[in-house]
């Protein structure tokens, strides 16, 4: 059995923090009802790659993985019709995803701890639901900006380089999920009932970054960017711990601890066994880079991991998404990390699969739902919804 069988959550969130949130548990087994805007549905559906570079909202990429394992029903929920057939979602609901203010006034805070006192709510929301800046708006390299991501991040001379993609919202919707499982646990396990769950895009950016806030706290000493390098510490800290290029692209490259002279017999380079580079070497950056670099320059990066490993120095490939999917290592393949699914629209889809494995509690990985795909089922099986009332709500709009 799935570890959330039997949960019910409804999801009313756009984007990203909301989508992963819940991608995570419907994985776990949860019944994730992904109510949508009707015709244009959830934001990620116009979020590109599509499939072929034809825009379409059955086959937007970020939608197609985020959501996996959902049912989709349409629904407008600044209606009053819509506002009261959420009412009557939740009623038989666990949980609740929002990520909008603006949701109907019956559904405030307070009116849903009300009306559903074991109800887990979850908000995410950019600067959270209380403080002076609860209800802003922000995008994610807003979110990194204000959480201090973006101080450390790029080279010392130019501009700070944002994380590719939506890193702040992924990392918010991680800890939404965690949230969710905790406030369920102490609800079943210990009584207490629904609760809150409040989760802030820029809080969880800061999160990332803790031993940079720890160290500015402590010490009153700023991490400031550094390129790939080590930042804020001492020259006698551990070198090299750094990304460089090779001949094809990029590897991760790092001393061994107890050995260190083994990067010199590594590249041939007696210079890097030399006392004063091993008692000082993040003071010797520069000069161990222009020396890794020129060994690194006459391999692929295939060949520099291979040829370090056998010495046992811990380096790594850099690889693109195209090469994780192609898993030349067989790793990925072995666990059996990537799903094929089957989609109507967008035909065979292979998907990352379980990004954690449970020995009794099984990765469930179903094909992301088209658009409204369980109007019926939900509105009709499930509330009792005749099909005339359907097919009027259709007509107005709200469905």
């Amino acid at each position: 059995m799935t570890a959330l069988a039997g949960l019910r959550v409804i999801d009313a969130s756009e984007g990203v923090a909301g989508g992963y949130c819940t991608r995570l548990l419907a994985g776990l087994g949860a019944d994730v009802i992904k109510v949508e805007r009707p015709a244009i549905g959830d934001s990620l559906r116009r979020a590109g790659p599509f499939l072929r570079d034809v825009p379409h909202v059955e086959t937007s990429a970020p939608n197609l993985h985020l959501g996996a394992g959902k049912r989709s029903v349409t629904l407008d929920i600044n209606t009053r019709s819509g506002a009261d057939l959420l009412a009557r979602l939740l009623a038989d609901a666990d949980v609740f995803i929002a990520s909008d203010a603006a949701l109907p006034r019956q559904l405030t805070d307070d009116a849903l701890g009300g009306q559903y006192p074991q109800l887990v709510v979850t908000w995410i929301t950019p600067f959270g639901a209380t403080g002076p800046r609860a209800g802003w708006r922000a995008t994610d390299i807003v979110a990194h900006a204000m959480g201090g991501y973006l101080a450390m991040t790029g080279d010392p001379d130019s501009e700070p380089v944002k994380p590719y993609g939506e890193q702040s919202a992924y990392q918010a919707g991680l800890h939404a999920a965690l949230g969710v499982v905790a406030a369920l646990a102490a609800r079943d396990r210990l009584g207490a009932g629904g609760q809150e769950v409040d989760v802030a895009a820029v809080e969880a950016s800061s999160f990332l970054i803790g031993g940079a806030l720890a160290r500015a706290f402590i010490f009153g000493r700023e991490s400031t960017r550094n390129g790939t390098r080590p930042v804020g510490l001492p020259p006698e800290y551990l070198y090299p711990s750094v990304i460089r290029p090779c001949a094809d692209g990029y590897v991760y490259i790092h001393r061994h601890n107890r050995f260190p002279d083994l990067l010199a017999a590594l590249t041939r380079e007696p210079r890097l066994a030399a006392p004063d580079v091993l008692s000082q070497p993040l003071g010797h950056a520069d000069e161990t880079d222009t020396l890794v670099d020129r060994w690194l320059a006459t391999r692929d990066k295939w060949q520099a991991v291979a040829e370090a490993q056998e010495l046992r120095v811990p380096f790594t490939e850099v690889l693109d998404p195209a090469e994780v999917v192609e898993d030349r290592l067989g790793q990925l393949t072995a666990r059996g990390f990537f799903a094929e699914t089957e989609h109507p629209a967008a035909g065979a889809v292979r998907v990352p699969g379980a990004p954690l494995v449970m020995s009794a509690s099984p990765w469930a990985t179903q094909r992301a739902p088209l658009l409204g795909e369980h109007n019926r089922d939900v509105y009709s099986d499930e509330l009792g919804l005749t099909a005339r009332s359907l097919t009027r709500l259709a007509a107005a709009g709200v469905i």
